[in-house]
């Protein structure tokens, strides 16, 4: 199976932070992005959602350009326990934008819950870095949850 490049993505309320997986033909992996961005944070002058999603694409469309041969987008979708709420919505419409811009690249994209990535939200940190390292900036659980879900694509 030739190298494939696998872009996992993570939204929230606030920003998306994504990780650029490379498998190699010899079954390693390498975390393209990991010392470099990983976090597209909102500007602080796009309060409103519409503002909002189309920075994102934009952001999107330029990772696309700029990180050829995607090969994949699997994004670790949120997990709604109980009621929704605005934070929740925004969160779920920025996945589909994340969707649109993979579409459009024609790129797959599937999406994932903690059972399906192999973790869950109290591990994640630990499995992503036990599996591919971690970031030297902005390690959390939102990142590792972006890891995690490029990792579980075989």
């Amino acid at each position: 199976m030739p190298n494939r490049k696998i872009l996992g993505i993570r939204t929230s309320p606030t920003e998306v932070r994504y990780a650029l997986l490379e498998r190699h033909d010899d079954g390693s992996i390498e975390f393209l992005n990991r010392d470099t961005e990983s976090k597209l944070q909102y500007p602080a002058s796009h309060a409103t959602t519409d503002a909002k999603l189309r920075w994102l694409k934009g952001e999107l469309d330029r990772i696309f350009r700029q990180s050829t041969s995607i090969s994949q987008m699997v994004i670790k979708t949120n997990e709604f326990a109980g009621s929704e709420n605005k934070s929740k919505r925004e969160s779920t419409y920025a996945e589909a934008v994340c969707i649109l811009a993979a579409a459009e690249q024609n790129v797959p994209v599937s999406c994932k819950l903690y059972s399906q990535i192999g973790s869950t939200s109290a591990e994640a940190k630990h499995h992503a870095e036990e599996r591919v390292g971690r970031t030297d900036k902005y390690w959390d659980n939102k990142i590792a949850d972006a890891v995690l879900a490029a990792f579980c694509v075989r």
